[in-house]
């Protein structure tokens, strides 16, 4: 009986949400070498709760991180175009995130994603030190290739691109399951706690989840969405 109450008022909550978000966009961004089908559980946790979302594929060891920002502005212009003056939110993993920090920061990028909400799963927003020591590895070295991925391995924070606007609310999560002789700190194993953090303003939550699956996380989904659900 208590649980079919509860159903009913899940059902309930969920019905009066959707109407508010009806028309607005978030952008899921998959992390260095994923794909789009990776974000999908976060996709389908954010349609129940009213929101439109794209599954944005991008080849992220081909190209630099800037030139995939270019591309998702491109996108983000057709968005705005389509919904005028709606927000424009975005839920990324890893390398995702700074392709977005990126984007805001281009010049024609249009206003409905700066005023909209992001989402940060594990962000190297400082860079990542254990990616650094992974790049004296030549096999390494050379798999992830001389484009984002150099930048990834190399760039010792990502400042240079940019910030969030204070027209933004942004939430970082970063995971805390990870055990890595190389990092010093709580970390998921590839970026640490400190290394997620940005200079501007954010909300910064933890969850027990490690790097390569944060995304799939369904603590880190549920922290994501209630963020976007927040007035």
């Amino acid at each position: 009986m208590k649980k079919h109450i509860y159903r009913i008022l899940l059902a309930s909550i969920l019905f009066s949400v959707a109407p508010m978000h009806a028309s607005e966009t978030v952008y899921l961004l998959h992390g260095f070498m994923r794909s789009a089908s990776s974000m999908k559980k976060a996709s389908k946790a954010l349609n129940k709760v009213g929101f439109e979302t794209i599954l944005w594929d991008y080849p992220s060891r081909k190209k630099k991180i800037e030139e995939h920002a270019q591309d998702l502005v491109k996108e983000l212009r057709k968005t705005a175009k389509k919904n005028p003056g709606e927000p424009i939110h975005f839920f990324t993993h890893s390398m995702g995130g700074i392709v977005v920090r990126s984007a805001i920061n281009h010049p024609k990028c249009p206003h409905e994603a700066r005023i909209g909400k992001a989402v940060l799963l594990a962000p190297p927003n400082k860079g990542s030190r254990y990616a650094h020591f992974l790049n004296y590895i030549r096999p390494v070295k050379k798999l992830v290739g001389k484009k984002s991925g150099k930048e990834l391995f190399r760039t010792s924070d990502f400042d240079h691109l940019g910030n969030f606007p204070s027209t933004m609310q942004v939430m970082v999560i970063s995971g805390t399951f990870g055990w890595n002789p190389v990092l010093k700190g709580k970390n998921d194993g590839k970026v640490t706690y400190k290394e997620s953090q940005l200079d501007t303003p954010y909300k910064h939550k933890k969850v027990f989840a490690g790097h390569s699956w944060i995304m799939k996380s369904k603590k880190a989904i549920e922290k994501g969405v209630d963020f976007m659900l927040q007035d």
